[in-house]
């Protein structure tokens, strides 16, 4: 190597330098003499590079000329700080041009090093060749989901507690509509860098989907994440500046800890997307936390939901239905049931889907889960039809069925191999459906109805969009929310508002179905309401497929009110 202008620089440079290539375990080492300029480099990146040695004089500003034009600003806005103290560590992904001239993704990652006056004498540190674009976004130049996925997995394998932290943008497809896509992916670029910039080295970010970033950290406490959401979520609103316009962003994020177990990845990422969709949907960008700062509708562990992947993965194991009868209005005949979801297994008992489901709404085994339901609940349903030819049966559709291409095309399917007939099927929209967008949700319940099939919207009366989509769009009936019976036995305004809500209901739709009657003073409350059918353990209690067959054959010769 060329002798440097200052043999003692030189000496401490060679030693501080070996000292990075042991710690490195064969990662590419570069340091910077902060005083004398000098940049040195592992021989390796010299020859991906093409450069003609492992060093240069002026170090930063050379090297700058093999970063991607689109990248140099950010680099200069991170060594500045290095160089003054102000920063002692840095994460940051770019492009860099190798030797055949394409440009490849690198990582960059290292701390400073301060002399004894106290100022930085070394920046040193390790690049990584990401290389292939299927692993890096190439909006961002950060790593991508399938990258976190193996990181969270290598972190458990050590047996190192993780936490990870989900942070998006709300509304962000107006910069898209508005401003262009190539504007938007500059703010992207800018939000990567502040997040970067935020982390300080105490983590690794990734960009997963849309305007989703995840942030993986071993280190970090629960307090110090928390702190970092609400640095994010201050600078976002402070605004992001692009060409002079200042764009207000809002964020959202969803936060979990995970201690180094028998849990999968995926489990991980499954109850993250949850928290991440609690903090967008309903906790108004609050940060949700999955381990404890918000209800998250009964599912006791992440255990709970690892397990259940795994079993869902093994030809649905542990899985089966339960049946709750549909009433006539009189509550005395069965008009029919609805299907709920539950799963069994030694170490968690009988668990409801209500408690695992929402969480598992977004995860590609939710494919396989909604499957199984489908399939054993029309199978069963043959059963019921045996024991009473006028028997119709209830399941529940989620958003991620909806906006599956293939479901009508699917459903057919089932219903052709089982030989339920279709007209004796009703179809219960579950109310995250209404995100799915009104216009897709019009053209499903109008296939739906094209085949005879009965569509119920769930929930009714909770959420603003209630009202709106029952005069958009043509389902056949609705199910009023539990809520508003609650109080009706002792008050005389609950009971009014019950009795506005199923006259507005009636004025669009047939047929109205009140779930929860539970008790007989309940039910003597609803005599003379426009309901068509009810539900409730005053009548029956969930009910396996033996025990509905036993019911409908005692349920006598009748004529069936459909939902």
């Amino acid at each position: 190597m060329e002798a440097y202008k200052s043999s003692k620089n030189k000496d401490i440079l060679d030693d501080v330098f070996d000292a990075f290539t042991m710690l490195a375990d064969g990662e590419m080492v570069t340091l910077l003499d902060v005083a004398d300029g000098y940049l040195r480099y592992s021989s390796a990146l010299k020859e991906l590079i093409g450069l003609p040695k492992e060093f240069m004089e002026n170090g930063a500003e050379e090297w700058m000329q093999y970063i991607h034009p689109e990248d140099r600003k950010r680099h200069e806005a991170l060594i500045g700080p290095l160089v003054s103290g102000k920063s002692h560590a840095y994460d940051i992904t770019y492009r860099v041009r190798i030797k055949n001239g394409e440009y490849s993704i690198f990582r960059a990652h290292g701390s400073v090093l301060r002399g004894r006056d106290g100022n930085p004498a070394f920046i040193g540190g390790v690049m990584q060749n990401q290389g292939l674009m299927e692993n890096v976004d190439a909006v961002t130049m950060l790593p991508g989901r399938n990258v976190w996925l193996e990181d969270l997995e290598r972190f458990s394998d050590e047996g190192l507690p993780t936490a990870s932290l989900m942070v998006g943008i709300k509304s962000f497809e107006e910069f898209n509509r508005f401003y262009g896509y190539a504007y938007g992916n500059r703010i992207l670029q800018d939000v990567a860098w502040m997040i970067q910039e935020l982390l300080k080295g105490r983590g690794k970010v990734y960009r997963i989907e849309g305007p989703n970033f995840v942030i993986l950290s071993d280190i970090m406490e629960r307090e110090e994440c928390a702190a970092l959401y609400d640095m994010i979520h201050y600078r976002l609103q402070r605004g992001i500046e692009i060409d002079g316009i200042k764009n207000i962003l809002s964020a959202c994020g969803g936060l979990i800890f995970s201690d180094p177990s028998s849990i999968e990845p995926p489990a991980v990422a499954t109850c993250l997307s949850y928290a991440f969709k609690e903090s967008k949907e309903h906790e108004h960008g609050e940060l949700a936390d999955f381990n404890g700062s918000f209800d998250y509708e009964g599912a006791r562990s992440l255990e709970l939901i690892n397990s259940i992947r795994e079993a869902a993965s093994d030809g649905c194991r542990g899985f089966f239905l339960e049946y709750e009868p549909v009433m006539s209005a009189d509550g005395k005949r069965i008009n029919g049931a609805e299907g709920e979801l539950c799963w069994f297994s030694e170490n968690f008992g009988r668990i409801c889907g209500d408690e695992f489901l929402s969480i598992l709404e977004k995860d590609f085994m939710f494919e396989e889960i909604w499957d199984f339901v489908l399939k054993q609940g029309l199978n069963d349903g043959m059963e019921f039809l045996k024991a009473d030819p006028e028997f119709l049966l209830c399941l529940n559709i989620y958003r991620m069925q909806l906006e599956n291409e293939y479901f009508i095309e699917n459903l057919l399917t089932h219903l052709r191999e089982s030989g339920f007939p279709p007209g004796h099927l009703s179809l219960k929209l579950n109310p995250d459906c209404r995100f799915a967008g009104l216009s897709l949700l019009k053209e499903t319940i109008l296939s739906l109805k094209k085949e005879g099939i009965i569509s119920i919207i769930d929930g009714f009366g909770s959420g603003t969009d209630s009202i709106s989509f029952l005069r958009s769009l043509p389902v056949d009936a609705v199910c009023i929310d539990k809520i508003f019976i609650d109080d009706i036995v002792g008050s005389v305004r609950d009971r009014e508002i019950l009795l506005h809500l199923m006259e507005i209901a009636s004025s669009c739709v047939p047929q109205i179905n009140l779930k929860g009657v539970d008790s007989p003073d309940l039910m003597e409350s609803l005599k003379g309401f426009p309901l068509t059918t009810m539900q409730g353990s005053y009548f029956y209690k969930p009910m396996v497929l033996r025990e509905l067959q036993a019911a409908l054959k005692k349920n006598g010769s009748y004529v069936a009110q459909s939902f």
